[in-house]
C-alpha cells in the first residue's frame, strides 16, 4: 500500500510487529524498575533524566515505524513527536486530524515498510 503521492510504502501491523513492540515495551519497565531500586533513593533526578530519555527514544522510533490511515477518506499520513506523545490512543487506532479532508477520527495504525 502507497500513500498518494507514491513515496513510501505501508503495510497491515503483522502479530510480530506488535510482539516486537511487546518486547521494547517490556524492555523500557524492566530498565525503569531496575533503575529506579538503584537511582531513586540517592539519584532521584537521575532517573528523572533517564526516563525522560527512554520515553523520549521510545515514541521517537514508533514514530519514525508507524503511520496512520484516516476512517473517513483513506489518506495515510505520518505524524510528530509531539502529536504522538499527546494523542490519545488505544491498541491499534490513535484519534488524530486527518491532514488532507481536516476530520477527527480513530485513525488506523499501519507499518511503514523501509
Amino acid at each position: 500500500m502507497e500513500d498518494k503521492q507514491g513515496n513510501r510504502n505501508y503495510r497491515e501491523v503483522t502479530k510480530a510487529d506488535w510482539r516486537r513492540f511487546a518486547w521494547i515495551l517490556l524492555i523500557f519497565v524492566l530498565v525503569i524498575t531496575a533503575s529506579s531500586f538503584l537511582l531513586l533513593p540517592g539519584y532521584w533526578s537521575l532517573w528523572f533524566f533517564i526516563i525522560f530519555v527512554i520515553t523520549f527514544l521510545l515514541i521517537a522510533w514508533h514514530t519514525k515505524n508507524f503511520a496512520y490511515q484516516c476512517p473517513k477518506c483513506d489518506e495515510i499520513f505520518e505524524i510528530s513527536i509531539i502529536t504522538n506523545f499527546l494523542g490519545p490512543n488505544n491498541f491499534d487506532r490513535k484519534y488524530l486530524k486527518c491532514p488532507l479532508c481536516g476530520k477527527r477520527g480513530w485513525a488506523k495504525v499501519l507499518k511503514i515498510v523501509h
